[in-house]
This record gives C-alpha cells, sequence and structure tokens, in this order.
C-alpha cells in the first residue's frame, strides 16, 4: 500500500469513532441480556464484575470505579445484598466500615456466559503481535478511565436526576413482581365482593387506575405481564400471592428511587379507593380488604 492509499488520520479517527461505537452497542446489549438471564439490572452486573476482578471494595472505592454517585451504590449494594449476589462484611484493616463482596455461588452461575466469547477473544488476540497488543490494552485503559470519568461528572452535575436514569433498569423478576402486586390487589378488591356485577365494576376501576400511573411505576405496569399467574382456589390463595409481592416491591423501588415506592404506593391507594367508589363505601367485605392492603404495603418500610 503506497502512502496515497492510505487512509488520512481524520478516516482512521472516523473509523475509530464508529467502531468504538460498535464496540459499546455490543457489549451494552450482551451485558443487558446476561443480567436479565440471572433477575438483574446492566447495572448490577457490571458490578459483580467489578467486585469478582478486583475483590471487596469499600461503597466509596466501588462508587469510583463504577463512577456511580454514593447515593447510587448504596441502593445497588442494597438490591445485590437482597439477591444473594454479594455482602457487606467487616473491613479487616478499618474496623469503622465494611467492604463488599462478591457471593461466591450466585456469582459463578454468570462464568458459563462468558466461555465462548472469551474463546473467540483468544483468537482475535492471535492476529496481533505483542507490540499490537500492547498498544490495544493502553487504548482500551485509557479510554475506560476517560469513561468513568465521564460518568462522574454526569452524576455530580446532575446529582438528583443522574441516579435515577442509571438505576431504573429493573430485571424481568422484579418487574412481574410490582406487576403481579398492582393487578393482585385489584384482584383482591373484585373478589372481596361476590357480586359478578359489583366484582366486574371494582376489576375495571381498578384496572383504569392502574393504566393512569407515571414514573417508573407507570412503564413497568403498562408493559404486558410475562409469566403472571394469579389466583388460587379462593381469596385467602390469592393473598398469599399478592400481600408478599406488595411488601417486595415497596423495598424493592425504595431501594432504586425512594420517590417511586411514594409513587407505588399511590397508585395502590387510587386503585383501592376507585373499587370502593364502585359500592359507594357500603361494602364492609370490600373497606376489610382495603385495610389489609394498607398494612401490606407498609410492611415495606
Amino acid at each position: 500500500m503506497t502512502s496515497t492509499d492510505r487512509p488520512s488520520r481524520g478516516e482512521l479517527m472516523a473509523r475509530l469513532h464508529t467502531a468504538g461505537r460498535e464496540l459499546s452497542t455490543a457489549a451494552v446489549m450482551f451485558h443487558t441480556a446476561l443480567a436479565q438471564l440471572h433477575g438483574l439490572s446492566a447495572t448490577e452486573e457490571k458490578a459483580i464484575d467489578l467486585l469478582q476482578r478486583l475483590g471487596p471494595l469499600t461503597a466509596r472505592q466501588l462508587g469510583e470505579q463504577s463512577g456511580l454517585a454514593p447515593a447510587s451504590v448504596t441502593g445497588l449494594v442494597d438490591r445485590l445484598q437482597r439477591k444473594g449476589f454479594a455482602r457487606r462484611v467487616p473491613n479487616p484493616s478499618d474496623g469503622r466500615s465494611v467492604l463488599i463482596e462478591a457471593a461466591e455461588g450466585p456469582t459463578e452461575a454468570l462464568a458459563p456466559h462468558f466461555a465462548d466469547w472469551t474463546v473467540a477473544l483468544d483468537g482475535l488476540c492471535a492476529r496481533y503481535d505483542d507490540t499490537e497488543l500492547a498498544a490495544i490494552v493502553d487504548f482500551l485503559g485509557s479510554a475506560a478511565a476517560l469513561q468513568r470519568e465521564a460518568t462522574t461528572r454526569m452524576t455530580a452535575a446532575s446529582p438528583g436526576r443522574a441516579a435515577p436514569v442509571a438505576e431504573t433498569v429493573l430485571g424481568r423478576g422484579e418487574k412481574l413482581t410490582l406487576q403481579t402486586a398492582a393487578h393482585g390487589v385489584v384482584a383482591l378488591m373484585a373478589a372481596a365482593d361476590p357480586g359478578a356485577f359489583s366484582s366486574a365494576r371494582a376489576g375495571i376501576a381498578g384496572g383504569k387506575a392502574l393504566s393512569a400511573a407515571t414514573g417508573l411505576v407507570g412503564r413497568v405496569l403498562a408493559e404486558k405481564p410475562k409469566g403472571m399467574k394469579l389466583g388460587g382456589k379462593s381469596t385467602a390463595d390469592l393473598a398469599d400471592q399478592v400481600f408478599p409481592a406488595l411488601a417486595a416491591s415497596v423495598a424493592l423501588l425504595r431501594d432504586v428511587d425512594p420517590a417511586e415506592a411514594e409513587n407505588f404506593r399511590a397508585v395502590m391507594r387510587i386503585a383501592v379507593e376507585a373499587a370502593l367508589q364502585t359500592r359507594d363505601g357500603r361494602s364492609p367485605a370490600m373497606a376489610a380488604m382495603a385495610a389489609k392492603i394498607a398494612a401490606a404495603l407498609d410492611d415495606g418500610d
């Protein structure tokens, strides 16, 4: 290839930016798919990767490595601990702090998904000599550092807004919990009054309240529930499904964004009130069910 055949610096830079964006998109899609298989968000899965590669970290160190704001790290670790993928342990070098470490069993389940990808990557590396690989390593490491700095700048510039954007990706199982709780509330209110006509009216009124929900809660409830199985032989069977899901939903959303936990509670109260109004509040059975639902919502605290 002659000098006139070589691409210019500008052309190479354009190709590099395009290749970088393609790699970034492919990586996000891969890790999002992997995370969903295990009931995780992409942020949670990457945090596990950091803990596996770097070993136990303090919350501050995890924030530095991920670029997340401190408030986001706290919620992130709470969710990973609740799901069994990480745990807090005493810091042997500083009794005033704790370390976050990956839980071996659950995190090992992620490893097989990387096997084929690792083999293919090793094959790609064989195309380059040691000098070229050293240059690639330097570039990728430096690019990662620059991106962490960019993440930190975003979260620092908008602390009230950036954290929720990073943390509102819920796994399939978490969405199903919210959907089970919300649709279950409507089903319980409809089942509380055995009359066919009143049950239908209560169900329709409650369903309309769910469809009017906004925010993260509204987006989750607008999705078609996949795998949701509500019911049983009795109202008691239904309650055994719904009440734990209500408490779990409040706890989950409080970790993601406290405002969304209150949003969820408000939506549930509106749905209950809408069902009550179909009988003008004159159904003792529905009123008793409404009180039980309110108690279940408070159990998330």
